[in-house]
């Protein structure tokens, strides 16, 4: 009885190890827009959408920062991937020239306004 305790005991640590060192993934932008509406419904309209540039190809892949409660603590969340882009950072991996300026990162998406 004890060594099948061991036993998953060590099994559950090794599929823990496996599953949390995995590189993060996308969950894509449907998950994001379950909290995230008011950026989610401007984005829509931007020719980011039409693009199809998406939430985590600006902000990282969500899988490690997804969770509510590592997304109401803003540097848990940048701990656990979160990307604040710049435009310029983007724009740079694509070779577009744009303006870097709060104007115009304004142009991706609205913010919920913070309380």
């Amino acid at each position: 009885m004890k060594q099948r305790a061991l036993l998953m005991m060590l099994l559950f640590v090794f599929v823990s190890a496996f599953v949390y060192g995995q590189a993060p993934t996308k969950v894509g932008a449907d998950k994001c827009k379950l909290c995230h509406k008011i950026e989610f419904a401007s984005w829509e309209k931007t020719k980011h959408a039409a693009a199809k540039v998406e939430c985590e190809d600006c902000h990282g892949p969500g899988s490690n920062y997804k969770t509510m409660a590592i997304m109401k603590d803003e540097a848990k969340a940048k701990a656990a991937g979160l990307i604040e882009p710049t435009e310029k950072a983007c724009h740079e991996k694509k070779n577009v020239k744009v303006e870097n300026s709060p104007e115009a990162i304004k142009k991706v998406h609205d913010k919920k306004p913070k309380a």
